[in-house]
């Protein structure tokens, strides 16, 4: 029974949310410093830095039919292609180590179109446990995980425990202070069919990730889209692997996305500026002035608490 009305109210509040936004306008005027939220003209600033300072990132127009009348056309959401995915976050949490291997992944239309990657293998015999990342926790190591694919009754989860608190959260290391130059370069777009076996190479998780402006929250929205190592769409129960217990089925549902118009995992924006607030807040009590214009990079930082085990690019010059 529980359940049940939860569910009913999980429903009733998305089509709350639907329909103030259809009557709602943008918001227009920045609120960035007090509440940690943004306009659709700012939302464009942070996402000219990211793409600028991150070549794996780009803008998409999308769906013309579908575009939205407060972004501009060719600015309607961000998109970072066949971004590694090494291991699960059960994995990631025992800290089995072993021997570097050669990962290979593709990343345009044809079979040549490869890079690769060395990462460590899976070994047994280690016990060392190696807590999963949260949010209070600042690695420049850090890298986040996914969700896609396939329909799902899930709904919004308003819970406001859901992420977790920021009091632990350190600012300096929000944005990482070099670029790194190992990170997955743009690619034209996933390849569907399996390559040949190798031995020699470890196929990987990748994932499609894109960043939309949500207007009814005033902040960015992760989607998700994963595929095995056989380029094949993941599973709803696969993608989980990859997503915080912390935080499956709780503030990682699927739906549709706005722009593609397939199912995607999103992580839900409902603590987005909350936990924004706060980041910035503890930048002035700290003497930095903050910039709405990096905004993205701080953003996607703390995402990775959700998504551990993916390794897309937020890494920026903190003097550019």
């Amino acid at each position: 029974m529980s359940h049940l009305l939860n569910s009913i109210t999980q429903s009733v509040h998305k089509a709350y949310v639907k329909t103030v936004e259809k009557v709602t306008p943008a918001l227009s005027t920045s609120k960035f410093l007090e509440e940690g939220v943004l306009t659709p003209d700012e939302f464009v600033q942070a996402g000219d830095l990211l793409t600028y300072k991150c070549p794996t990132w780009t803008w998409e127009p999308g769906d013309p039919d579908k575009a939205v009348p407060y972004l501009p056309k060719d600015k309607q959401f961000l998109l970072t292609r066949n971004v590694p995915c090494l291991m699960r976050v059960k994995t990631l949490a025992s800290g089995i180590k072993g021997k570097d291997t050669v990962i290979k992944v593709q990343v345009g239309d044809l079979e040549a179109d490869t890079e690769e990657w060395v990462a460590p293998a899976l070994e047994g015999g280690s016990t060392d446990a190696v807590d999963v990342p949260t949010i209070q926790e600042s690695s420049s190591t850090q890298t986040t995980s996914t969700i896609a694919t396939s329909n799902n009754d899930n709904d919004d989860d308003d819970d406001d425990d859901d992420i977790p608190d920021m009091d632990g959260f350190k600012i300096d290391d929000n944005v990482i202070e070099e670029y790194d130059p190992a990170s997955l370069q743009k690619g034209k777009g996933p390849a569907h069919e399996p390559e040949p076996a190798d031995d020699n190479i470890l196929r990987t998780r990748t994932y499609d990730i894109t960043i939309t402006y949500d207007k009814y929250y005033s902040t960015p929205r992760v989607w998700l889209f994963g595929y095995d190592e056989n380029r094949q769409p993941l599973k709803p129960e696969e993608i989980f692997l990859d997503i915080s217990e912390d935080h499956a089925h709780k503030t990682v549902t699927i739906e549709s996305h706005p722009h593609l118009g397939i199912s995607n995992a999103y992580i839900h924006p409902c603590r987005h500026a909350p936990v924004m607030k706060k980041i910035i807040q503890r930048q002035i009590e700290g003497g930095k002035e903050p910039r709405v214009d990096q905004y993205l990079f701080i953003f996607l930082k703390f995402i990775s608490a959700v998504i551990p085990t993916i390794e897309y690019d937020y890494t920026m010059e903190m003097d550019a």
